[in-house]
């Protein structure tokens, strides 16, 4: 079931929504089994029935503040789907722009990977204008973006580092990782050394890279 739409504000579609959450989604909450929603559309949604049976959720155009509302171990979202949701879709709409966007955005996907227990797919993607080249998980301990459910992922990264350090074994059921990868912003540096990588079949696909010259 797929429920998009550009203007939260369109008179209409707020018809159309109301409609299909008062009289539809009550009747056939049930059988919905995957659900795919613009961000903004989200509690209307969600607050209008019982999902019994919810297992892959996409949420589109998701602000960072929304997120952080959500994935939140007192939301009521998690209280209800953290061990019901097997397959998350994200795509963040907001710009990374400065320091602490990223922060918030590493904090976030932290929090998807430790709330939800029973999460087998996860696909992360986000805005083409990350402005940043630094690792984001650098410096923080090897429990941050930890799962042993996931087993698929596909992430959008800025940085060769992060790559690296999700098959440092904290993905311990990883077997399939595909990356949108930006920049190698220094080849040379880069040191791929074989007992910091998880030793079990993996596969890895890099959808997109682009060397940047060193000066």
């Amino acid at each position: 079931m797929t429920i998009e739409s550009n203007r939260v504000t369109d008179s209409r579609s707020n018809t159309i929504l109301d409609r299909f959450c008062i009289e539809i989604l009550p009747q056939i909450h049930d059988k919905v089994e995957s659900l795919t929603l613009q961000a903004c559309f989200l509690p209307r949604v969600l607050h209008a029935t019982n999902y019994l049976h919810l297992r892959k959720l996409v949420i589109i155009n998701l602000e960072l503040s929304m997120a952080c509302h959500i994935f939140n171990e007192k939301s009521p979202f998690i209280h209800v789907f953290k061990e019901q949701i097997s397959e998350l879709i994200l795509t963040i709409g907001d710009e990374i722009l400065d320091e602490s966007n990223v922060k918030l955005l590493t904090d976030i996907y932290n929090r998807i990977f430790g709330l939800f227990t029973n999460l087998k797919y996860l696909d992360l993607d986000g805005d083409d204008t990350y402005a940043f080249s630094r690792s984001l998980l650098t410096g923080l301990s090897s429990t941050t973006c930890c799962s042993s459910s996931i087993v698929h992922l596909r992430i959008k990264m800025q940085n060769i580092d992060d790559c690296l350090y999700l098959l440092d074994g904290r993905l311990s059921q990883l077997h399939t990782l595909i990356i949108n990868l930006d920049y190698i912003h220094d080849p040379v540096q880069i040191r791929l050394r074989s007992s910091n990588i998880i030793r079990h079949s993996l596969k890895i696909m890099n959808n997109l890279c682009r060397l940047e010259p060193l000066n």
